[in-house]
């Protein structure tokens, strides 16, 4: 059987996951798929579990070379295959059909990208498994041309990378790409039959940096500015949102880290925003 897939491993430091995700591979129904994988300084134990599967090639990097819009590019030159499929180590597909759901809309013409729904792991933060299940949801996210996209699991044909690179600076990398495609004319979609378990509980202070970088980058993907008077109101109508999600739920315990997580999401967008625009003389 001719190979049709190439499928793109990233990681650093992802066990458990990672073997998990390694053995629900190896198990999926399309078997036309090569593996290539990029680590860049696991010293748990993840890079000689995906050494062992083996790929098909194997890059080892630096953490400190760790980019992911060039490190995406440089792993994409090295295969041929016409589809591209991206898949986190952490990420651990939920059934043996993943990939051919995943790949479907793409192989059919139906679709130039496509992408996986993400379930929060059983240990998610409360709030945490509240974000996915909204963020993947069919009734809150288009199934095509969406806003939103994700780079953990997805398809894309060959030539649409060729066409659009990954940018080789900022974070968002995904979301940046997929917006610029978009506007090119390029299909996405979201397949609610393709399903990955990920996802992750930051502290507080890691989740400020890390909306505090997408703040940044979101001036340049959306053309976004700080608006003080419209976050303030959408993070309040949002806190009210969470907080009557955790009433209905009985998990009024989770409250007080609720309403911190959802102010510092919004404070972190805000500033960074704010911050960029700064630098840029936009302001």
């Amino acid at each position: 059987m001719k190979t049709e897939i190439a499928i793109i491993m990233r990681s650093k430091n992802e066990m458990p996951y990672a073997r998990d995700a390694l053995s629900r591979l190896r198990g999926q129904r399309r078997t036309d798929w090569k593996l290539y994988a990029v680590d860049s300084g696991s010293t748990d134990g993840t890079l000689e579990a995906i050494q062992a599967f083996p790929p098909e090639q194997m890059v080892q990097i630096a953490p400190s070379e760790y980019e992911p819009g060039p490190v995406l590019n440089r792993m994409a030159a090295l295969t041929s295959e016409p589809l591209i499929v991206l898949l986190n180590a952490d990420a651990i597909p939920l059934d043996d059909q993943w990939l051919e759901q995943l790949v479907a809309p793409v192989e059919a013409g139906e679709a130039e990208a496509s992408m996986s729904v993400q379930v929060a792991r059983p240990d998610a933060d409360f709030i945490v498994a509240y974000d996915y299940a909204r963020a993947y949801d069919p009734k809150n996210l288009k199934a095509e041309n969406q806003d939103f996209f994700s780079a953990v699991a997805c398809c894309f044909r060959r030539e649409l990378w060729e066409k659009h690179p990954f940018k080789a600076q900022g974070y968002s990398e995904d979301l940046a790409w997929s917006r610029e495609c978009q506007k090119d004319g390029a299909r996405f979609r979201l397949v609610v039959g393709s399903r990955v378990e990920h996802s992750h509980n930051f502290t507080i202070p890691g989740l400020f940096k890390k909306r505090y970088r997408h703040g940044r980058a979101y001036v340049d993907i959306f053309g976004s500015r700080p608006q003080p008077v419209r976050q303030a109101l959408q993070c309040a109508k949002e806190i009210i949102r969470d907080l009557l999600y955790a009433v209905r739920k009985g998990r009024l315990d989770t409250i007080p880290f609720n309403l911190a997580h959802r102010y510092t999401i919004h404070r972190g967008l805000f500033l960074g925003m704010r911050d960029e625009c700064r630098e840029r003389g936009l302001l």
